[in-house]
């Protein structure tokens, strides 16, 4: 039997207020007051490639860019996706036009290709969101992505992941395999290889309008076949969204969860990271709490690095007053921690400007670590790259700032030709 939160009771919900249950093989979307059923997600999207010569998916149409995420192959290939909406006026989150984007580069990032759209239904009221390149441990590239509907409240959304896949990533014009679905909810962020070999997927998703739930979905067969290992439930006054997860050195597994405070209204008032820890690979966890990692309502980034050592990246410092973050998307900082996460460096500013966030990394086989994301997606609409090395982390001087800020890569730029 699964854990229960230590929270405050849910209160019971009304008939009227219970979505009905999903499932895999008829997934709708549900509105959130009478639970009927909307519009059906069975179809598989479409995929649209070189997006940037057509008329509709052009850099130009784009009114909106961001979320990106980005993996690198063996052979040093580059990989960055992201989504863009094309409604002008419109917050990216809720822009009923938005598609997601696949771009590359052989050149360590000088120059970039987009070479893919992926787009559930043209101007439709489905979208695609929050893609995730990854490289498994075959050396296949993965973009996996998921599809929601527009016509239903960003809050109350239940939502759908596809994945594709190419096995000759390093090429710049890969063959792709057909769409399908693996999951249900938000695998926002890239997976955990365990230990044993098993793939873990953090991810969060709704039992009900009031209920979410933080789960783990594992391949243990290579990616051919993907379950629900196990959840836990989440009051959605918290509102714990986009989790990842680390292993330790003593085999748990330690996610940590973005949260913000949507039981008053305001998604962007932060709780700080919330922490959860599993010692059977994801199949109970501990009751989520306060980490003691201070942060905004913003994706975060941790991974383990070739030295063994953690990296994170976040807005600000470790310990920064909450009340003093409210909404606070500027100083994107690296940190490492060389004993699990107990302490952190005292970190490097890699993006000090107001309206940066949702930093992605890899570290390339050299040891380079490349980092993306995303400024101002409604104005400048730009996808960034950065690279920089461990111990210019650890350093944390002007001079490895100054080294980083030179570094810095435009990956692509909507609203422009």
């Amino acid at each position: 039997m699964l854990p229960a939160l230590l929270l405050a009771p849910l209160a019971a919900l009304r008939a009227s207020d219970k979505p009905r249950d999903p499932g895999l093989a008829h997934f709708q979307g549900l509105g959130p007051n009478d639970g009927a059923p909307a519009i059906a997600m069975d179809g598989p999207p479409t995929l649209i490639p070189n997006p940037s010569v057509t008329e509709a998916y052009s850099r130009a149409k784009r009114t909106c860019t961001g979320v990106p995420s980005m993996a690198i192959t063996r052979g040093g290939r580059l990989w960055v996706a992201w989504y863009s909406g094309t409604t002008p006026g419109e917050k990216i989150e809720k822009c009923p036009n938005a598609y997601v984007v696949v771009s590359t580069s052989g050149d360590g990032g000088k120059t970039w290709q987009e070479v893919l759209a992926i787009d559930p239904d043209a101007g439709g009221p489905l979208k695609s969101m929050d893609p995730r390149p990854w490289i498994d441990p075959q050396g296949r590239l993965w973009i996996i992505w998921h599809v929601t509907i527009n016509e239903v409240s960003y809050r109350y959304q239940f939502k759908k992941v596809w994945a594709i896949t190419a096995d000759d990533c390093e090429k710049e014009n890969p063959s792709w395999t057909p769409p399908r679905h693996i999951a249900n909810g938000v695998l926002l962020n890239k997976p955990v290889v365990l230990s044993n070999g098993d793939w873990l997927f953090v991810a969060h998703d709704r039992k009900t309008v009031d209920v979410g739930l933080l789960k783990s979905i594992v391949s243990d067969d290579g990616g051919q076949s993907f379950k629900l290992r196990g959840q836990v439930e989440v009051s959605d006054h918290l509102h714990a969204i986009e989790p990842m997860a680390v292993e330790r050195k003593d085999g748990s597994v330690w996610m940590l969860t973005r949260t913000g405070n949507a039981g008053a209204g305001n998604l962007d008032t932060p709780q700080g990271i919330y922490e959860s820890v599993s010692t059977d690979r994801g199949v109970m966890w501990s009751p989520p709490k306060p980490s003691a990692i201070k942060h905004t309502a913003s994706r975060f980034y941790i991974g383990r690095l070739q030295s063994g050592n953690l990296l994170l990246l976040k807005h600000s410092g470790i310990d920064v007053d909450l009340a003093s973050v409210k909404k606070h998307r500027r100083d994107l900082t690296a940190f490492i921690s060389r004993d699990d996460g107990r302490s952190w460096s005292k970190g490097l500013i890699f993006d000090e400007r107001a309206g940066c966030s949702y930093p992605d990394a890899q570290q390339s086989p050299d040891g380079t670590i490349y980092v993306t994301w995303d400024f101002q997606r409604s104005s400048d609409q730009e996808i960034l790259l950065t690279t920089f090395r461990e111990e210019d982390v650890l350093a944390g001087t002007p001079e490895a700032a100054a080294r980083v800020a030179a570094n810095r890569r435009l990956v692509s730029k909507g609203g422009v030709k």
